[in-house]
């Protein structure tokens, strides 16, 4: 595994409208889970990634910044990202 491979596995992004988050994750198993948490640590949604990109919707999540962590296998990953409305 290269080094920007390593770094560049989970892309998240925000629409346009901020109604959905859109994750680029390239897993390494079968069944990859993914957490948003608020900056406290409580966690706001779960599911799975099925797919190479995956739209969540976070338009019930109000204006402020949380973490998007993924548990693949023993790999746990995370991205800050931030809805402003």
């Amino acid at each position: 595994m290269g080094f920007f491979t390593f770094f560049y596995r989970l892309n998240i992004q925000l629409t346009d409208d901020q109604r959905f988050l859109e994750i680029e994750y390239k897993s390494d198993t079968s069944n990859p889970l993914y957490d948003i948490c608020d900056t406290n640590g409580r966690i706001l949604k779960t599911g799975k990634l099925s797919g190479k990109v995956v739209r969540v919707a976070v338009n019930d999540l109000l204006s402020s910044a949380y973490v998007f962590l993924v548990m693949d296998g023993e790999q746990i990953r995370s991205k800050r990202f931030t809805i402003e409305r």
